[in-house]
């Protein structure tokens, strides 16, 4: 029956009481296995005030443990005694309990079907931590017991004792104990009965760990017998039957047992000399002695040894042997003796004698080398290297063994030894050379060339030999000669692209993006005496940008004292923009005067976007050298501007002409597509010119003409476009203008006519996907209503209503 059932009959409550957090017993009995939150569970293993430290409940676990009882079938023995409990006490439920580390497990029970609990619900835990008996006479008032799942729950336990079981040691393992559904207190005479009991519990343990003891004794025992009558059988075999000269003898030397391999140990018609009562130290060749005799000394004291010493044979001649001693009891004489397997290595030795010779004369050579030498594993582990690799790196030769290759080479370079050993492997024999970065004890990145070969001579892993040079200053002359090339290649194309028409500062800033290998490449020059313009930039969206020449320090220095300036690290420095730092993302800046004549007519700006401590000599040079040939540029290319001036110019007006117009026009058509931005086209022409030029004669008709476009260019905006269209017409360019302002501009134009003179406009809007030709026609048109309603007027396009 289950502890529920049996306290039923017993119990002076109908019903269990809920849980604290609702869980209540279901039709079985059972509750829900939710430790209520009331419910502080005892802490196996924890150290309470009286209870065991965890090294005491180690060794306690270690004495249960070793009785072999948990789990084990019911035994008559425990159960009688707890029926005497229960019978003694009128209690419903007895267990013998054992704790162990997490659980409460019942060897024997009486009023209950389980097998087992958790250990954190448990009473009898409270036993074994306090190591002493505990009775409680009402669980339900005690606080620690108060909210137990199995006060609260089947089986409604009420009152509760139990007795100390005690291991040999005096360890506490476990319980007996009784539990009833009612509130009561033991009588003396059954709280000494329950510990006669707990005593007949223990003893019934001890007992069994006796019995498992002489169990394991007896069978050891027999196994060692069994074990010693193989051991002499396999002696006998070992000794009759081993290439090796088996023999035995006494502590002292005396041999009492020789193998029949002894005639042939030594080879054919030879034979090791050894007898059967001769002292073995005296065939040990003289130098080899005290090596024998501190060997046998060491077997005396139960110690195995591995010896290797000459024995001279029947023949006059030493030969080497290598003795292995070992302790061996002689049961029938009740003495320990040594055994001796001795084997004749003297060819090995001769082998070895001759690798040493050799091992000598490479050692010779690998110490003595004035280049580099590493030996690494397949995995790149350096299993030697000698002391010219050891200086060149600046690492101990000893600190080097054992660390991986890749720890010295740039992690750019890593690869090249892996792909370098697939080649080698796949074709035997062959070197092969790799290129590697690796860091010098002086703390320089050099570069070293590493010839590789691939060992493969049958050992159990193959090798990678390296002969490593230092080849840091010829790579740096072959560096620096075709970066001399590239720079002389990369200034060649800029006076190309200049010769071709191209733009002279773009040319400029791209090779200087190459030349450097910076992010960002500038043109600075003067748009006035206080102010700098950049004129080329490779970030096209600076192009145009002005400012004051004092709000950058830096650049109106360069610009007086006409000395390159290197800034290493831009950001915080009051001699550059910061407000341009972030916007560039610039670490580094560099400043290069542009000189004509020894005087300075532009300033190169390099910026990279991260942080150089030293740009160094040749990229100096290499940038001086291309300002040098900017300027020629400059120079050249303000040549052409000016003849393209000329071209594009009216020479009576100073205005572009209409080929300049057109070209003017085409850029704000294609720039309108692209953004959408709107802008206004206008023609004006000067009322009644042809009467003026009549009156007055061409000359002053000319002078009219010129004081009109200055007084038109004087009332337009600074984006605005002016240009002589043919004749005494004028073309005009409003861009980015609304309609208010559009009218407003172009009136002030017409009021500015000098000389009591009026001029009329037409003007229309640009709508999408509009042309020229189109865009002029409209204007036109609009200028013939001005001239038919009256002149001296600005008329709009009908259209654009």
């Amino acid at each position: 029956m289950t502890m529920g059932d049996a306290n039923g009959a017993r119990m002076s409550r109908e019903a269990a009481p809920a849980s604290d957090d609702g869980a209540r017993p279901d039709a079985s009995g059972a509750t829900s296995a939710v430790v209520p939150q009331q419910f502080t569970p005892s802490a196996p293993g924890q150290e309470g005030q009286d209870g065991p430290g965890a090294q005491e409940e180690q060794q306690r676990l270690a004495d249960l443990h070793a009785l072999n009882v948990l789990d084990t079938p019911p035994e008559q023995g425990f159960d009688d005694l707890v029926q005497l409990a229960a019978t003694l006490t009128h209690c419903p439920i007895a267990l013998v309990t054992l704790i162990d580390a997490q659980r409460q497990w019942f060897k024997a029970k009486v009023g209950t079907d389980l097998c087992a609990t958790a250990r954190q619900v448990a009473f009898c835990d409270h036993v074994v931590r306090d190591r002493a008996e505990l009775e409680v006479p009402d669980l339900r008032r005690d606080s620690r017991f108060a909210h137990n799942p199995a006060v609260i729950g089947p089986p409604l336990a009420v009152f509760y004792a139990g007795f100390p079981v005690t291991a040999a040691s005096g360890a506490v393992l476990g319980t007996i104990c009784v539990i009833d559904g009612v509130e009561r207190t033991l009588s003396p005479g059954q709280r000494e009965g329950m510990r006669a009991l707990a005593r007949q519990v223990s003893t019934q343990l001890e007992l069994r760990r006796r019995t498992i003891e002489q169990a394991r004794e007896i069978e050891l025992r027999t196994a060692s017998q069994r074990q010693l009558a193989r051991s002499r059988s396999e002696y006998r075999l070992l000794a009759e039957n081993s290439g090796d000269v088996v023999a035995r003898c006494t502590l002292n030397g005396r041999i009492t047992y020789l193998g029949p391999s002894v005639d042939r140990s030594a080879g054919p018609g030879r034979r090791v000399d050894l007898e059967v009562s001769t002292m073995l130290l005296t065939r040990v060749h003289p130098d080899d002695r005290p090596a024998m005799r501190t060997a046998m000394e060491a077997v005396g004291n139960g110690a195995s040894e591995l010896v290797t010493v000459r024995l001279i044979a029947q023949d006059k001649i030493w030969h080497w042997m290598e003795c292995t001693l070992a302790p061996l009891y002689d049961p029938e004489r009740e003495r320990l003796e040594i055994h001796c397997a001795a084997r004749d290595i003297t060819e090995r030795m001769r082998t070895t004698a001759r690798i040493a010779r050799s091992e000598e004369k490479f050692r010779s050579i690998f110490d003595g080398s004035p280049m580099g030498i590493t030996l690494t594993d397949a995995e790149g582990r350096l299993i030697s290297a000698n002391p010219a690799m050891s200086r060149l790196l600046g690492v101990p030769q000893d600190e080097l063994i054992g660390r991986l290759r890749s720890e010295f080479v740039h992690p750019a370079d890593n690869n090249a030894h892996p792909e370098a050993m697939r080649r080698l492997r796949s074709n035997p024999g062959s070197s092969l050379e790799v290129l590697v970065r690796f860091r010098r004890h002086d703390g320089v990145l050099a570069w070293a060339s590493a010839w590789l070969s691939w060992i493969d001579d049958g050992e159990p892993e193959p090798h990678l030999l390296a002969h490593v040079f230092d080849i840091t200053d010829r790579h740096q002359a072959e560096t620096e000669l075709a970066d001399s090339e590239a720079n002389l290649a990369a200034i060649a194309r800029v006076t190309r692209r200049i010769l071709a028409g191209d733009d002279a500062r773009t040319a400029i800033v791209t090779a200087l993006v190459e030349i450097a290998g910076a992010s960002i490449a500038t043109v600075f020059e003067r748009s006035g005496p206080d102010e700098f313009v950049i004129t080329g930039c490779s970030d096209f969206t600076l192009v145009g940008s002005t400012y004051p020449a004092w709000s950058v320090p830096a650049t109106a220095a360069v610009w007086r004292e006409q000395k390159p300036m290197f800034i290493d690290r831009a950001e915080g420095n009051p001699l550059v923009s910061q407000r341009m730092v972030r916007l560039v993302n610039a670490k580094s800046l560099l400043y290069q005067p542009i000189r004509k004549g020894g005087e300075m007519t532009a300033l190169l700006g390099i910026t990279w976007d991260k942080e150089l401590t030293d740009v160094g000599d040749r990229r100096l040079k290499a940038v001086a050298q291309l300002a040098d040939e900017a300027a020629l540029a400059l120079e050249h290319d303000d040549l052409l501007r000016r003849y393209e001036d000329l071209a594009g110019t009216d020479q009576l007006t100073g205005l572009p002409n209409r080929r300049s117009w057109d070209e003017r026009l085409s850029v704000l058509l294609a720039l309108a597509q692209r953004t959408g931005d709107p802008f206004v086209i206008a023609v004006a022409d000067v009322d009644r010119f042809k009467v003026y030029n009549d009156t007055y004669g061409h000359l002053e008709g000319d002078t009219l003409l010129r004081e009109v476009a200055d007084a038109a260019r004087g009332q337009l905006r600074t984006e605005d476009t002016v240009a002589r269209w043919g004749g005494e017409e004028f073309a005009i360019a409003l861009t980015n203008c609304d309609e208010a302002l559009a009218g407003e501009v172009l009136d002030r134009v017409r009021r500015s006519v000098p000389r009591g003179q009026s001029i009329s406009i037409g003007y229309c809007w640009w709508r999408a996907e509009e042309t020229a030709e189109s865009l002029m026609n409209k204007a036109d048109s609009a200028l013939y209503e001005a001239k038919r309603s009256g002149r001296d007027r600005v008329v709009r396009a009908v259209s654009e209503d």
